[in-house]
């Protein structure tokens, strides 16, 4: 009896301090690290860029780069996203394909991928009133002996010379109604009932699918994203390099 009363406390206190260890092992490897210095490769020249002297010694919020976060004081709270989460240095396969684990959970995809329509409003029975018959917009008896839903033939995606059901739509519904397709993104609410996007958990749209403009013209890649976030921000505090003759102020020539 009296050895275990000895012991006892020396148990405990041995298993409090594993505790202790264990929690902080773990614990320090969830806390993001602070970068000191970035190299940014690129065609230009290597960029050497000093986050820690941004950070700490001009006392720069993280919110002024880290666009996708709120300000907050300085000094709190150091998780930031990768600038390459968003803005990679090309849009090719290989970033489509790795871009959707950089995020730090899904809130961050409709960030992006901000629209998506479920049901088409099309009212069969009223356009019945309206066409002189049905193949103004079912096809012609060679092809539709009788009219059937467009869906049996043309699916979601094109299949040889068959269109897939949103481009076949989108024609034929066109062939009336081209002031709704002349007014672009902003008219497709009249037909297209929006996604409530904090709910989405299907496949997400390509950019191409509804805008016309090519995809680095929507998210800058990422030398045009450095070049107008460096730059701006010391044009107008009128301090380190920046126009077309600073260059090599921050590129190493090669």
């Amino acid at each position: 009896m009296r050895a275990n009363s000895k012991t006892l406390p020396v148990i405990v206190i041995a298993v409090v301090l594993l505790g202790a260890a264990v929690l902080g092992y773990v614990k320090s490897d969830d806390t993001p690290k602070m970068p000191v210095r970035i190299l940014f490769k690129n065609n230009g020249g290597k960029v050497i860029f000093s986050h820690l002297v941004h950070h700490r010694d001009y006392q720069i919020d993280c919110a002024q780069c880290h666009h996708d976060r709120k300000p907050m004081p300085h000094g709190k709270d150091d998780e930031t996203m990768a600038c390459g989460s968003c803005h990679p240095t090309e849009f090719d396969d290989d970033y489509m394909a790795a871009h959707m684990d950089s995020f730090p959970d899904e809130t961050y995809c409709v960030r992006c991928h901000h629209t998506e329509y479920g049901e088409v409003i099309f009212d069969h029975e009223a356009h019945k009133d309206y066409a002189s018959d049905c193949y103004d917009c079912h096809h012609g008896k060679e092809i539709e002996p009788e009219p059937q839903k467009c869906a049996n033939c043309h699916k979601d995606d094109d299949s040889g010379e068959l269109l897939s059901m949103r481009l076949a739509g989108h024609q034929s519904c066109a062939n009336c109604h081209d002031d709704m397709f002349e007014k672009g993104l902003s008219s497709c609410k009249s037909c297209h009932v929006p996604v409530d996007m904090t709910q989405y958990e299907g496949d997400y749209t390509s950019c191409d699918k509804c805008h016309d403009s090519e995809v680095r013209e929507l998210v800058l890649p990422r030398m045009n994203a450095f070049h107008d976030q460096c730059m701006s921000c010391h044009e107008g505090m009128d301090a380190g390099p920046y126009g077309p003759d600073n260059c090599k102020k921050c590129h190493i020539s090669r």
